[in-house]
């Protein structure tokens, strides 16, 4: 069953379980499906939307802690606090070092994560992302009726002391870019999980970055729920009998 969440301003919603949400933003539509890998009631991906006080900036994020238990508690805490405090802010750069800086001291030296915090101004339609390692969105651009990477142009190599976008958690003093794109009415972002990008099917065939593109331009591009639900139901026809082996999310959000 789908459950629905109208956030209200200075509001924040998180959840690291299984389940299957709707939620409105300003001038956004979001469609959630999360499964636990296990026996676990909570998994390893944690996702997170939450409102400014002034009803005009929204974030969404979805991050995939590594390994089960304590460490994604504390992870979980620790985005929200940092979530609560950057509420008003477009811009993630200080959430993301700040919560890289976390992970590397409350967290055992072990575990890290990788994340994707997507911020979107409701009044003027941009859309900031900022990758630390994770797997990057879709980006269905309804004016063209055609799909794209969101993920930055590739860049020359960087020197040690200014290495960019590494999962949180790993190394100190990373910086973490931006990338900024106005979206038009109709245009879905996919965010997702590697769970959903490493699925095998029975001949154990991961389906990968090509096919998840493949797939998505094979369905028809609707309401955020609808092309949501069709691609969950497009990865499991491709994964078969084959059982999941790790925590899968799907995000999507759709600009109205």
């Amino acid at each position: 069953m789908q459950s629905q969440h109208d956030l209200k301003c200075a509001e924040t919603w998180a959840s690291s379980q299984s389940d299957v949400s709707a939620a409105q933003l300003p001038g956004l539509s979001v469609w959630v499906y999360s499964k636990v890998f296990g026996a676990g009631d909570a998994g390893g991906d944690v996702h997170y939307i939450s409102v400014c006080p002034s009803c005009i900036v929204s974030r969404v994020a979805l991050a995939d802690v590594s390994g089960h238990g304590r460490a994604v508690e504390s992870m979980g805490t620790k985005l929200r606090e940092l979530m609560q405090k950057y509420l008003a802010e477009l811009d993630q750069a200080h959430l993301m070092s700040d919560l890289n800086e976390a992970v590397r001291q409350e967290l055992d030296g072990v575990h890290y994560a990788t994340m994707v915090a997507i911020g979107f101004h409701g009044r003027r339609g941009l859309l900031v992302m900022t990758n630390a390692g994770h797997p990057p969105p879709l980006w269905y651009r309804a004016n063209r009726g055609d799909w794209e990477w969101l993920e930055p142009e590739p860049q020359p190599p960087e020197p040690r002391s200014r290495i960019r976008g590494t999962p949180l958690g790993l190394l100190p003093n990373i910086s973490y870019p931006r990338m900024i794109v106005k979206l038009k009415p109709g245009d879905l972002i996919v965010m997702y999980s590697d769970g959903i990008s490493e699925a095998t099917n029975g001949d154990g065939q991961e389906l990968g970055r090509d096919r998840l593109m493949t797939l998505a331009r094979a369905l028809r591009s609707a309401a955020a729920e609808t092309f949501g639900l069709q691609l969950v139901d497009a990865i499991n026809q491709f994964r078969g009998d084959r059982t999941p082996d790790d925590d899968e999310t799907i995000i999507v959000l759709q600009c109205v």
